[in-house]
C-alpha cells in the first residue's frame, strides 16, 4: 500500500521537476527549486510512512484486543 503512495508522490514530484527543467532557464533559480521539490518528496514520503505505521499499529491492536481479559472482574 505504501508503495502506491510513494509512486504517486514520485509521479507528482517528477512532473514538477520536468516543469522546472522545461520552463526555468536560469540555473540560479532552478537549483533551489529542485532542492525544494526534493524536500517536498522526502517529507511527503515520511509522513505517508508514519501514517501507514500508525494505522497498522492501531489495526493490529484492535484485532488482538481481548475484551474478556481487559474487562474481567475478580
Amino acid at each position: 500500500m505504501i508503495q502506491i503512495f510513494n509512486t504517486a508522490v514520485d509521479t507528482i514530484q517528477g512532473a514538477k521537476t520536468q516543469f522546472v527543467k522545461t520552463f526555468v532557464s536560469n540555473e540560479e533559480l532552478a537549483k533551489p527549486l529542485q532542492t525544494y521539490i526534493d524536500a517536498q518528496a522526502s517529507f511527503a514520503k515520511k509522513v505517508g510512512q508514519e501514517t501507514f505505521n500508525f494505522f497498522t499499529t492501531i489495526g493490529t491492536a484492535a484485532y488482538t484486543f481481548d475484551a474478556k481479559k481487559a474487562f474481567a472482574t475478580k
